[in-house]
């Protein structure tokens, strides 16, 4: 019976001491690239529309992609989304920083240059990312700045003065994140940080690169396309 309990809790450990799900794809040819780390939305992690439709461009573009899913471990649904800025938030802190140092270890990646990009609710998680000082760099697509019930003062409590460069895009018609409610909370961290640069899009809204989500109010594949130029030239700008 001792035995079994010690089993047991050794099991235990060994499986919480793994790290969340993920999945990554390398560019083609050899050597080290740099690396970004995708952070998917309140839709949660689909492996073909975040590796393939939206990881696309950063592949082109010379980068390997790890894409986690940070909502599988602790049963986050598009229902119970905001568990990930409460319930969860701190658990989500540390496995994501996990992910970070497993992107360091792959001996096909510079460790020295690893980047982050988030949509919606990644967007957040990318700021956290960046104003944490984990990766080179990180931009915020239509991200998540402020919710319903409040989000107890972050993403914005994340970023100080010396935060790493953060990359605000956000739709001036976003009919989820309206700019009405989060324009204030934008102007925080630009005004901590010299680092964070902003741009808002005259046309899109959420979800600027789907056609599905919501019947594709927001999609605008313009937008989408000068989302991921203007994200991979910033990350281009900050590498070592």
């Amino acid at each position: 019976m001792r035995f079994s309990i010690i089993f047991f809790l050794l099991f235990s450990n060994f499986a919480l001491a793994e790290p969340i799900y993920y999945e990554k794809k390398y560019p083609n040819g050899d050597g080290t690239f740099p690396a970004v780390i995708l952070l998917h939305s309140s839709g949660g992690f689909k492996s073909d529309y975040i590796m393939n439709y939206i990881g696309k461009d950063y592949l082109d573009a010379g980068f390997v992609i790890y894409g986690p899913n940070f909502f599988k471990r602790h049963g986050i649904t598009a229902k119970t989304r905001k568990k990930t800025w409460t319930t969860f938030r701190e658990p989500i802190e540390k496995e994501l920083s996990e992910i970070v140092e497993l992107v360091k270890k792959d001996s096909k990646v510079d460790k020295k240059n690893i980047f982050a990009v988030g949509f919606s609710n990644g967007g957040y998680w990318a700021t956290y990312l960046a104003g944490t000082k984990q990766v080179n760099a990180a931009s915020s697509h239509y991200g998540v700045w402020t919710f319903k019930g409040g989000l107890n003062g972050y993403p914005v409590k994340y970023v100080n003065k010396d935060c790493h460069p953060l990359l605000v895009l956000h739709p001036k018609k976003d009919k989820v994140q309206k700019l009405e409610y989060v324009k204030s909370h934008i102007s925080k961290v630009e005004k901590k940080c010299s680092a964070v640069k902003i741009h808002y899009y005259d046309k899109g809204g959420h979800a600027w690169e789907s056609t599905t989500y919501q019947g594709g109010v927001g999609f605008d594949k313009e937008v989408w396309k000068d989302a991921v130029k203007r994200t991979v030239n910033f990350f281009n700008k900050n590498k070592k």
